[in-house]
């Protein structure tokens, strides 16, 4: 019974983003950031387990610098820009890419520019944060060829929509399984000098590589510091940033500089932590944009790290 109740919430889950792409399509869009906002505030009453750890993960992380109250109002915000991320997603679909394109501005294509320059390919490390749904759709837009590191969804109708839009922006997808399959066609982009869009704030519970993160541990993944070393690629951060009355700002920062030794496991490890840092300070920048359920603290291990000593360690 377990697949018919899953084929039955995915059923009502495309059916409502039909139902929603067709209303951005009709309706003003003032209107609909204002109807996805109430559901982001009924999910978040209702969502009482997801509440209650982005609440506990951003007091941990940021509560020295709020009130008792800002942590609980910063999730709140922080569900609102998803729903609002979904409805742009919506509009995307339902505009022209030359129209859709015309409405984001782009900050730091100097860098971009430079690192393609070197000839060996651009990984473009996101993370979860402002509209990450439509940053390898935005690049493409801009004229960059464009691949995007994606699970996609079992259901049909998901990868359909997933696909449809890819078409429309001009960005492609890799499956992220089988690993091998995926890391065998990453390399082969970035070495056509391409662009990869990797998603960089995926913390596990048990794999990884354990690294500082305001101030406690997390487990990191080691799959972009890898893939750089191995290709040889620039590492480039790109997000996407809602700001007032919604509009998106895509951000293209400098290239991160890594450590490139002859110790191949000392690198992954010192490059990780310079991901991991990244992410925290943009973070920091925008708190209210980013997913805090999305990762897991390592508080049970008893080497956590706390500062530069032990920064961090390899797990199998």
């Amino acid at each position: 019974m377990r697949w018919l109740s899953e084929w039955l919430f995915f059923g009502i889950i495309y059916l409502a983003i039909r139902v929603g792409l067709w209303i951005v399509k009709h309706v003003p869009r003032r209107l609909v950031y204002l109807f996805s906002d109430v559901l982001a505030d009924i999910s978040y009453y209702l969502c009482q387990k997801l509440r209650k750890r982005s609440v506990r993960n951003l007091t941990i992380a940021l509560g020295d610098r709020m009130d008792m109250r800002e942590p609980t109002w910063v999730v709140r915000k922080s569900l609102r820009n998803f729903f609002r991320g979904i409805v742009e997603i919506g509009h995307a679909l339902s505009t022209t890419p030359e129209e859709f394109q015309r409405e984001i501005l782009v900050v730091g294509r100097e860098h971009m520019e430079k690192a393609l320059a070197k000839g060996k390919g651009v990984i473009a490390l996101s993370a979860h944060l402002g509209n990450f749904f439509l940053v390898g759709g935005v690049l493409a837009m801009e004229g960059y060829p464009t691949y995007i590191l994606v699970n996609l969804p079992r259901n049909r109708g998901f990868r359909d929509l997933f696909v449809q839009y890819g078409l429309q922006t001009g960005q492609r997808a890799i499956h992220a399984r089988p690993r091998r399959i995926a890391s065998s066609e990453l390399l082969k982009v970035l070495r056509q000098n391409k662009l990869a869009v990797i998603i960089a704030d995926e913390h596990r519970a048990k794999k990884g590589i354990r690294v500082p993160f305001f101030g406690r541990t997390v487990m990191a993944r080691r799959g972009p510091a890898t893939l750089a070393l191995r290709s040889g690629a620039a590492l480039v951060p790109v997000y996407l940033i809602r700001g007032q009355n919604s509009t998106l700002t895509l951000i293209v920062e400098p290239e991160i500089e890594l450590q490139r030794s002859g110790d191949v496991n000392a690198n992954i490890r010192e490059n990780t932590l310079r991901i991991t840092q990244w992410l925290e300070r943009v973070v920091s920048s925008y708190p209210d944009q980013w997913n805090w359920m999305n990762f897991r603290w390592q508080e049970d291990w008893p080497g956590a790290v706390t500062g530069k000593e032990n920064r961090y360690e390899r797990v199998a």
